[in-house]
């Protein structure tokens, strides 16, 4: 059976991680100008300042919907923090009241790709890279699902932004292969379990001119990585935001995928 459209529905309530920039801003816009009237969108980042500017530019793409812009370090997540701001984001409002909600988890960092995986001998720094990537993800996911369970929410769907790097090794990119490994079979396992109740999409954007893009450029330890992207960059071969959100949305949108899959930007 195919995922139902998320978009196609009659109010819904939407979350958005690493909402105030790059790959999370376009999801935030785009998504936003989807959304039925008097949907709820909540967009979460640590900068608050790149959250409004995300805020303005969805809510010139749909005025018709409501934004809520927090503050929050995904580097230290707490359960009560974050069930905090989901209750607060309702102000009052029953979970029930919602045909559909969507999460997703856009949140994330390359980590350190300077040195190899026999130097990354760093336990903080380990602890650090997992606390941001993956156990926030799954901290807040499970606040999330308490709040809108199966009984009082219709359409459930959570939508994980993951990379090719979690399913094959990459030199130099030791932390974010092990991060999104471990974060997409997270997702896979929740998927399993909920069969029936909730949809995943594991969505691997590709390769996108953003922040962490540059990063990987000018960092990146190993010649033959530096080789690729630094080719991408000066060929202009790298995709933007708007063309890969574009592809989520279709996916999203045609429901041409089972809970749980993985999708890549150049499978479609």
């Amino acid at each position: 059976m195919p995922a139902k459209n998320p978009f196609d529905s009659q109010k819904v309530f939407c979350a958005v991680t690493g909402a105030s920039r790059g790959i999370g801003r376009t999801i935030a816009v785009e998504f936003a100008r989807r959304l039925p009237s008097d949907s709820l969108c909540l967009l979460l980042a640590r900068s608050l300042s790149g959250l409004n500017d995300t805020k303005t530019l969805a809510a010139a793409a749909n005025p018709d919907i409501n934004f809520i812009c927090s503050s929050v370090d995904l580097t230290q997540p707490k359960e009560e923090d974050l069930q905090r701001i989901i209750i607060k984001c309702l102000n009052g409002k029953s979970p029930s009241n919602f045909d559909q909600v969507i999460l997703v988890h856009n949140v994330g960092s390359v980590g350190d790709v300077s040195e190899p995986a026999c130097a990354a001998g760093n336990h903080s720094k380990w602890q650090e890279y997992f606390s941001l990537n993956v156990f926030s993800v799954a901290v807040l996911n499970a606040e999330f699902l308490k709040v809108f369970t199966a009984e009082k929410v219709k359409h459930r769907l959570v939508v994980n932004i993951t990379s090719l790097c979690g399913l094959e090794p990459f030199k130099s990119m030791t932390y974010y292969c092990c991060g999104k490994a471990a974060r997409e079979m997270y997702f896979q396992v929740l998927a399993k379990e909920e069969e029936g109740n909730l949809t995943v999409l594991n969505y691997s954007p590709g390769p996108v001119e953003t922040d962490m893009f540059y990063e990987i450029v000018n960092n990146v330890a190993d010649k033959d990585q530096n080789k690729i992207y630094t080719e991408m960059r000066d060929k202009k071969t790298v995709l933007m935001c708007d063309q890969t959100i574009g592809k989520l949305v279709n996916v999203l949108e045609s429901g041409s995928y089972h809970s749980g899959d993985h999708v890549d930007y150049f499978d479609i």
